[in-house]
């Protein structure tokens, strides 16, 4: 159920249809209201209700209006989709369409020019000598949906800026490590320092996938739902965000022997969501690799423009600093006698460091500022990290200017180099053992 939600929930289509559809009973309940309560509508006040002529009128010009500015809406957001792609990342295209407020605003005026089109054909000559209140109600409707115009318009202008986007990308990385570390609180979930909880048994099956494509979602609570219904221990072998075809083994099964035929084709799948896209939902390595994206992008000759490349990279660094916070060891979801039954292993930080900034390097080697600023990075990563992982910032330090030609640099920019790799070096060394 949980997966059907989520995939339900990543569809573009889904907002609008639920407000073209409150539209649809809105439509209906006015004109049911003025074909069978018709003569009593002259009795309240009269700015409540108009004449059947004047609704018409009304309600056509709301529709031409509707449908005019549902274009124009519908026109910049492809202005806006085009320069996601060409000026921060492709990867990012998702984040603006999928957005509320862009979703809602399509929605209330598609819900709008649907209630001006029913309004109309709900009308009849035979109810004209009747006051209706369809009329006053598509003026109220024409009302929100300039103010939601107005909102959308400020909305664009705010959100086609670069340090906005590298913000929400930040907040999506805040909402994933806010995920794992409310999992790892759960009553069920122990973090797996000995082995003294997790006996798989010897005999075992791997699971394929049913698919290809990207890990998008792995509902673990599904996962150890079946594996204590069935008295299996489940191992998750394949990261989120991994791709996989048909015969990647997403899971090992294991099993007492006498029990493997019953056991053989359980549906452990289902609890699976793999699509064409990557998702940050439980990949953080992914809604880190957006912001590195756009600070590539920013550097990159074509855009230049190493200030939003500094401002994501330091905002990286924030968020590098939760994610050292991850448990090294695997992760294990037990029964109600404390046994694990479900196993699953979170990135190394090492190899989220080595994934954030292998191309950063490589692309900013020359670009003192774009250096100093992955340093700088790393420097406030330390600030959150535990002392387990000071040597590995200390050697992603070390491998960001391992390439940077510094003997050909101007002095002062070796200078302020070298204060960030001392300063880099000096916090890295301080509480360690």
């Amino acid at each position: 159920m949980k997966k059907w939600w989520i995939s339900l929930n990543d569809k573009v289509w889904l907002s609008p249809a639920i407000y073209s559809l409150l539209a649809v009973g809105l439509a209906a309940a006015v004109g049911y209201f003025d074909i069978y309560y018709g003569g009593t509508i002259s009795d309240m006040p009269a700015i409540f209700y108009t004449e059947i002529d004047l609704a018409q009128a009304i309600l056509t010009a709301l529709i031409t209006a509707l449908l005019t500015m549902t274009t124009f809406t519908f026109s910049t957001i492809m202005v806006v989709l085009t320069t996601y792609a060409s000026k921060y990342s492709p990867k990012t295209i998702k984040n603006f369409i999928t957005d509320p407020l862009t979703l809602r605003v399509l929605g209330v005026f598609m819900g709008g020019f649907i209630y001006s089109t029913l309004s109309m054909l709900f009308m009849r000559d035979s109810f004209s000598e009747d006051p209706v209140i369809a009329g006053v109600v598509g003026v109220l409707i024409a009302i929100i949906c300039l103010i939601f115009f107005a909102i959308f318009i400020h909305h664009v202008a705010t959100e086609i800026q670069a340090s906005r986007l590298v913000e929400r990308l930040a907040n999506d990385t805040d909402e994933v490590t806010a995920y794992y570390f409310q999992f790892m609180q759960k009553e069920n979930v122990s973090l797996e320092h000995t082995d003294e909880n997790w006996h798989p048994g010897e005999t075992f099956y791997q699971v394929p996938a049913h698919s290809y494509g990207y890990v998008q979602y792995v509902d673990l609570d599904q996962l150890a739902k079946k594996a204590a219904e069935y008295e299996v221990e489940i191992e998750v072998n394949v990261p989120l965000g991994e791709y996989v075809h048909k015969a990647t083994p997403l899971l090992t099964v294991y099993v007492r022997p006498e029990r493997l035929p019953e056991v053989r084709d359980l549906p452990l799948t289902d609890s699976f969501l793999i699509g064409n896209e990557r998702d940050v939902r439980q990949d953080p390595v992914f809604a880190i690799q957006k912001m590195v994206e756009i600070a590539l992008r920013a550097i990159s000759p074509g855009i230049n423009d190493p200030n939003t490349a500094n401002d994501s990279i330091r905002h990286i660094g924030r968020l590098l600093g939760n994610m050292s916070q991850f448990p090294v060891r695997p992760i294990l979801m037990t029964d109600q006698k404390g046994q694990g039954i479900v196993k699953i292993t979170l990135p190394s930080f090492r190899d989220i460091l080595y994934k954030t900034f292998f191309q950063l390097r490589h692309y900013g080697k020359e670009d003192v500022s774009v250096l100093t600023a992955m340093l700088e990075a790393i420097a406030f990563a330390r600030e959150n990290a535990p002392r387990q992982h000071l040597k590995d910032l200390r050697d992603i330090a070390s491998y960001v200017i391992e390439e940077a030609a510094l003997e050909q640099m101007p002095a002062m920019d070796r200078e302020w180099i070298n204060q960030k790799l001392q300063a880099v070096e000096r916090i890295t060394e301080r509480g360690e053992i």
